[in-house]
């Protein structure tokens, strides 16, 4: 089970590009793309609770003829 301290530390290493990861317990992880890091995290981040609500993009277009 991950923590806090190594979700964060997956999130640093995924901002600087980096798929190699060592965590502070020791461990080391090395992950084969970002995507793959992206997928991780997201997944961290709903066991963990931190799961943050997707807001919904759309347009709602009206028109009026001025009828």
């Amino acid at each position: 089970m991950y923590s806090e301290a190594q979700l964060e530390e997956i999130k640093k290493a995924m901002a600087s590009g980096l798929t190699k990861v060592r965590l502070s317990s020791g461990d080391e992880l090395t992950y084969r793309s970002l995507a793959e890091m992206k997928e991780v995290v997201r997944t961290i981040e709903n066991n963990l609770g931190n799961k943050k609500p997707r807001r919904r993009m759309g347009y709602a277009m009206r028109v009026n003829k001025g009828l």
